[in-house]
């Protein structure tokens, strides 16, 4: 019995047995997690990212919330503003873990200003100020450089609060619940005090976005991709009850699908979220083609399971090429070691083998169940492919040239992309951290900073005078460039408390002479940070190693990379070789996500080009139409890139990888086309009648289809990531594009090389 047979006959057993597979597999659904870090979506390779780590031993990642503060009207030092930051101040400890708070509220004046105004804080009791006491202050505020470049804007129209605190462990949930105690003393705050604007922001803040926004897509989105592609084929196929069998039949996909995820372990970060709406477009696309010939063959007056049979025989062969191609395009992600992007595509292929299995066990049993008294006739698409049939037919040759220039055309726009990343792009941009970020950037200029790690490699080194002076000219120089707005070490501390030591005499602004002095205020400063937890650390305990921060703003990905490169190139010509210099933050990591995540893909998408190319080659069992096959395939992205070049200009490296993606899913409708144009002209028919008979019989399916899949992924816009929205906008008319390729370039394409190649043979024959 053939495998056709085995299908048809044995339905019910197979349909049985994919229930029972499904029922023991969806029980790991539960165990199913979701990773919002940031970090998922880092290559796991990059030999930054181990120094960052071993950094990170000596000087731990800051636990900490940042709060702004922003006045509507421009200033805030007015007393709703200041009272809203000492309300945070006097209730920080409702944070869980919290441990102290700085602000303006408690900055304490430098020795100079100490003595000028009799006080050692920037601001007096709130309650004791006048008004002329408020421009005061603010004037005093803003005169000194060290608050206007971290935690004052230019304009006195926003502060920054940064509040610490120490969780009991590593666990995310421990992170996320902290990050919600922020969130509610946020609200609170902004309840009070509704003229000032509050908001907050940090990584595990970050971190407590993402896994809202995921689940807000997941439990928004999917139950809108069904309905709304369930409308659609109720529609297209005029029949609610085909329509809905082909959503059951996705859906246990969907749940097989996540079942091994769940059981496998691995867990859902911000892009792999997406997979399993990916895999229910795909699911109900192989239903579709088996469903429309099963109705053509029910309208032919075929019997059900003779119409079944028939059916699958024809679809058998396209629908296994559609998903081994596909499945290829989706693990060629492998290549890149980003979790976040081999892990999407990992879930997809799982997800595409399951849904082929479920098309073939469980469909033709549920389809059998649909009543067929009177059989539904699709709506406008049997009449619509037709009409493109014989304007194919008629027009062949205009058609082949137009859409070969209007290809040339968008190819020779491709150069005009140029690949870039915002980490940021993976929250919803009306989160406080893109306003944040945003205002960060305009006001105070420091929405980005790079740490390095100097290592003096000694006890106590970092007091050697020969040291010390070598961290002053790198922190001199590194104040020279024209793209740093900030730059704090270790060395502007030792300079200023050498000058209060010595009356505030400018003559004394510089490093101690006095090795033991300099250890003293070390000493010092690690008394005060103690009292004053929300400073920094800027050397290690065991006064080896220092770190240098370099603040600096607006800066594209490709401007921070030149930045840094010159920066290592400074140290690595000035400074002592047996110092160990060493990144200590993730900015360049995210930075240098454009070369690595771009190379890694484009590995991805070569093997996955020539494995999907070979596949076709003997899925079809020709050379020629295999090779044909390329060209309706790899179009349609170059396509849509080129006019995303001429429209936008920017790319995300994350987005190419729709290169890889792309090329699998849209080979399901040209395989579809040739392999039943490949059947007509092994029967004897002519180009013209074959290609007709292709549509005919294929044109239907691969039209529903491309509107389901098409509708499918155009929903991601209405996600609450930008990443997302991107996707959307140019993976939609990718599927688009394709379906035109397959209708309008690839009949006329096939006519016009058979045709010729007969032309040749008739010629040879006549000659010989």
């Amino acid at each position: 019995m053939s495998l056709v047979g085995v299908l048809v006959e044995r339905r019910v057993a197979l349909a049985l047995l994919t229930l029972i597979v499904t029922v023991a597999v969806g029980l790991g659904v539960p165990r199913i997690g979701l990773d919002p870090s940031s970090d998922a979506i880092l290559p796991e390779n990059d030999p930054y990212g181990a120094l960052v780590e071993e950094v990170e031993q000596d000087f731990p990642r800051s636990s900490s919330a940042l709060f702004a503060f922003i006045d509507p009207d421009g200033d805030i030092f007015n007393r709703e503003a200041l009272g809203a930051m000492e309300a945070l101040h006097d209730r920080f400890g409702e944070v869980q873990s919290a441990v102290a708070v700085g602000s303006i509220v408690n900055f304490r004046l430098n020795a100079v200003d100490e003595d000028l105004y009799d006080r050692k804080y920037l601001l007096p009791p709130l309650e004791s100020l006048s008004d002329d006491d408020l421009v005061a202050v603010k004037q005093i505020a803003l005169a000194d450089e060290d608050l206007t470049k971290t935690q004052l804007s230019r304009d006195g129209d926003m502060a920054l609060a940064l509040l610490k605190y120490r969780p009991n462990s590593e666990d995310r949930e421990e992170r996320l619940s902290i990050s919600r105690s922020v969130i509610e003393l946020r609200d609170s705050l902004r309840q009070e005090h509704p003229g000032v604007e509050i908001y907050a922001l940090g990584n595990d803040l970050f971190e407590l976005d993402s896994y809202l926004a995921q689940i807000k897509d997941r439990t928004n989105l999917a139950p809108l991709v069904a309905l709304s592609t369930t409308l659609l084929l109720w529609l297209c196929l005029n029949s609610l009850p085909f329509a809905l069998s082909t959503l059951v039949v996705s859906f246990v996909g969907i749940l097989l699908t996540l079942g091994t995820v769940g059981w496998s372990g691995f867990e859902f970060n911000q892009i792999s979220n997406m997979g399993p709406l990916v895999v229910l477009t795909i699911a109900m696309a192989h239903g579709i083609h088996i469903i429309s010939i099963y109705l053509q063959g029910l309208h032919e007056g075929r019997n059900k399971e003779d119409a079944l049979r028939h059916s699958l025989e024809l679809n058998l062969q396209p629908v296994t090429l559609a998903t081994v191609t596909t499945a290829m395009g989706f693990l060629s992600l492998n290549y890149c070691t980003s979790a976040g992007i081999y892990g999407f595509g990992n879930v997809v292929a799982m997800g595409v083998i399951w849904a082929y299995l479920v098309t073939l066990t469980l469909l033709p049993a549920v389809i059998m169940l649909v009543p067929t008294r009177r059989i539904p006739r699709p709506l406008g698409v049997r009449g619509m492919i037709t009409k493109i049939t014989q304007v194919v037919i008629t027009r062949a040759n205009a058609l082949f040239w137009v859409s070969l220039l209007v290809i040339g055309i968008c190819l020779a726009m491709l150069p005009l992309n140029r690949v870039d990343f915002d980490r940021f792009a993976f929250i919803d941009k009306e989160s406080d951290f893109h306003l944040v970020i945003t205002a960060l950037a305009e006001k105070i200029g420091n929405d980005q900073t790079l740490v390095y790690a100097i290592d003096s490699g000694e006890y106590y080194g970092i007091a050697n005078p020969q040291f010390m002076q070598d961290i002053e000219r790198f922190a001199t120089w590194l104040e020279e460039q024209p793209d740093v707005s900030v730059v704090n070490s270790y060395v502007g501390m030792l300079k200023t408390l050498n000058k209060a030591e010595n009356d505030n005499d400018e003559a004394w602004y510089r490093l101690p002479e006095d090795n033991l002095q300099v250890i003293d205020y070390l000493v010092g400063y690690q008394l005060i940070q103690e009292i004053e937890p929300h400073l920094e650390p800027i050397f290690d305990p065991e006064y080896t190693t220092v770190r240098v921060s370099v603040g600096t703003s607006n800066l594209s990905n490709r401007e921070l990379l030149g930045l840094n490169e010159r920066i290592e190139n400074w140290y690595a010509e000035n400074l002592n070789p047996d110092y160990r210099v060493l990144p200590a933050s993730n900015t360049i990591l995210f930075s240098r996500l454009n070369n690595t995540i771009s190379t890694q893909l484009l590995e991805g998408f070569t093997v996955s080009f020539v494995l999907i190319t070979l596949t076709m080659l003997v899925g079809l069992r020709s050379v020629r139409y295999g090779l044909l096959s390329i060209a309706p395939n790899l179009f349609p992205p170059a396509i849509v890139f080129g006019v995303w070049g001429l429209m936008v200009g920017e790319l995300s490296p994350y987005i190419l990888m729709l290169f890889s993606i792309s090329i699998g899913l849209v080979v399901d409708d040209s395989v579809h086309v040739l392999s039943k144009y490949i059947a007509a002209r092994r029967e004897g028919k002519t180009p013209e009648s074959a290609v007709a008979y292709s549509l005919d019989k294929a044109g239907s399916a691969i039209t529903i289809t491309t509107a389901a899949l098409a509708m499918g992924t155009f929903i991601l816009v209405f996600s609450n990531t930008y990443y997302y929205q991107n996707v959307a906008l140019m993976l939609t008319p990718i599927i688009v594009v394709a379906l035109l390729l397959d209708l309008l370039f690839l009949p006329p394409l096939l006519m016009k090389l058979d045709n010729y190649l007969e032309r040749r043979s008739q010629t040879a024959a006549s000659r010989s």
